[in-house]
C-alpha cells in the first residue's frame, strides 16, 4: 500500500501488533486535514504533514498502532459547547473565509474538519477504553485545528471545537467513566477547557503554561467554582522555563495530584509551542523534555491501570514539530530517539520567580490534596 493510499478514507485500521510485554502506543492520523485552511497563519496546513512523514520514516513505525478517525457527531460537540455556538460554527462555511476573532480564521470546510479532529480524539478514547486484547495503552491524536482555547460558546486562539473537553465528556457518557484527568502543557493557558469544567469535580484540570502570555488567564488563584473548587490547578510557568522547571512542575504537583484523584482515563492537551524554537513563546523546553513529559504521563497511566490519550494542540515551527511529536510518541512507547535537538538550550539559567510560583501553587492546593502536604 502506498503512502498516499494509506491516508484515504476514514476508518480504524491497526497498522501492526506486537507482544504485550511492551507498551502499545500509536497515533490517530487525520486525513484531509488541509480542508481547514486559514491561509498564511501560524496554524496552517503545513503543520502536520511533516510530522506524519517523520513518523513513517522512523524505525518504530511498524510497532505503532495506527487509527483513522470518524466524524464527531453534533451531540458529541454539544456535551462541551452551547447549541447556539455549534450552530454558528456550522453556518460559517457559507460565508468563509472569515475571521471569528482577531486570531481565528475559518475556511469553507473548517467546521467539518473540526468535527473530524474531535472525532480523532473520540477514536482514541474508544481504542483505549474498549475491552479488547489488542487495546493500546496510549494514543497520540494528531489533530488540527487545536481546541483548548474554545469555551462553552466562543472560539478563539486558533481553536474551533474543544477536542479534549469533547473527549472527556464522551468518555463519561459512553463508558460510564466517572473521573477524567486533563493535563495541559501547551504554552498558552487552556482557558476554554478551564471554563467548561470549572465547576465540575469529576474532571481534574492541570495546566502548565507560560505566564504572563495570551490569553491572560491561568493564575494560581483560579481553582474552580462550587463543587469543582480545588479541581482546577494552574501552574503559571515563568518565561524562560525549560525541561527542569516543566518536569519539576509535573513531579511535584500535577502527577501526584492526578494519581491521588484516581482518574479512569488520562487526557493530555499536548502543545509543543513551549519548545525553545517556537515563534509564539519564550520557553525553552527541548525534544528530550517533551519525551520525558510523555514518559512520565505514560508511566502514571500504567500505574493506575488506565488509558492515556494525547491530543495535539499548539506548536508552530513546522521545521521542529516533526522531531517534537516523534519524541512524544517515543516517550509513550519507550522508544529511543537518536536525532538531536539543535535548539536544546545549554546551561540555561533558572527563570526568576520559579521557586516562589511553585510554592504558591503547592500552598494553594495542599488543603485539598494530601499529595501536596
Amino acid at each position: 500500500m502506498s503512502r498516499t493510499s494509506e491516508i484515504q478514507g476514514v476508518g480504524s485500521v491497526p497498522h501492526a501488533y506486537y507482544e504485550r510485554s511492551e507498551p502499545l502506543t500509536g497515533v490517530v492520523l487525520l486525513p484531509s486535514q488541509e480542508r481547514h485552511d486559514p491561509g498564511e497563519h501560524p496554524e496552517n496546513v503545513r503543520r502536520l504533514p511533516g510530522v506524519v512523514d517523520r513518523l513513517r520514516d522512523a524505525p518504530e513505525w511498524d510497532r505503532l498502532f495506527v487509527l483513522y478517525p470518524r466524524y464527531a457527531r453534533t451531540e458529541d460537540a454539544l456535551r462541551a459547547h452551547s447549541e447556539g455556538f455549534v450552530e454558528i460554527l456550522e453556518s460559517t462555511g457559507a460565508d468563509a473565509p472569515l475571521w471569528l476573532d482577531t486570531d481565528t480564521r475559518v475556511s469553507r470546510d473548517s467546521y467539518p474538519n473540526s468535527l473530524l479532529a474531535a472525532g480523532a480524539a473520540l477514536a482514541a478514547v474508544d481504542a483505549v477504553a474498549m475491552e479488547a486484547y489488542h487495546r493500546p495503552d496510549s494514543l497520540f491524536a494528531l489533530t488540527r485545528p487545536p481546541g483548548h482555547h474554545t469555551g462553552i460558546d466562543k472560539a478563539m486562539g486558533f481553536c474551533l471545537l474543544n477536542n479534549v473537553s469533547i473527549a472527556a465528556r464522551y468518555a463519561q457518557a459512553t463508558y460510564g467513566i466517572e473521573r477524567v484527568a486533563i493535563l495541559d502543557w501547551d504554552v498558552h493557558h487552556g482557558n476554554g477547557t478551564q471554563e467548561i469544567h470549572y465547576a465540575d469535580p469529576s474532571v481534574l484540570f492541570c495546566s502548565l503554561h507560560e505566564w504572563p502570555l495570551y490569553p491572560g488567564t491561568g493564575w494560581v488563584d483560579e481553582t474552580g467554582a462550587g463543587d469543582g473548587t480545588g479541581f482546577n490547578i494552574n501552574i503559571p510557568m515563568p518565561t524562560g522555563s525549560g525541561d527542569v522547571e516543566y518536569l519539576e512542575a509535573l513531579d511535584r504537583v500535577a502527577l501526584p495530584v492526578i494519581e491521588e484523584f484516581r482518574p479512569e482515563i488520562l487526557l493530555v492537551s499536548a502543545g509543543q509551542d513551549c519548545h525553545a524554537a517556537d515563534p509564539l513563546c519564550g520557553q525553552l523546553v527541548s525534544a528530550s523534555g517533551f519525551k520525558a513529559m510523555a514518559t512520565r504521563s505514560a508511566e502514571l497511566a500504567r500505574r493506575l491501570g488506565i488509558g492515556l490519550v494525547v491530543i495535539h494542540e499548539g506548536g508552530y515551527n513546522v521545521s521542529t514539530l516533526p522531531l517534537l511529536d516523534r519524541s512524544i510518541v517515543a516517550g509513550l512507547g519507550g522508544f529511543e530517539v537518536e536525532e538531536p535537538d539543535p535548539f536544546a538550550p545549554l546551561d540555561a539559567e533558572p527563570p526568576g520567580a520559579w521557586d516562589e510560583r511553585l510554592e504558591s501553587v503547592i500552598a494553594t492546593h495542599a488543603p485539598r490534596w494530601e499529595a501536596l502536604r
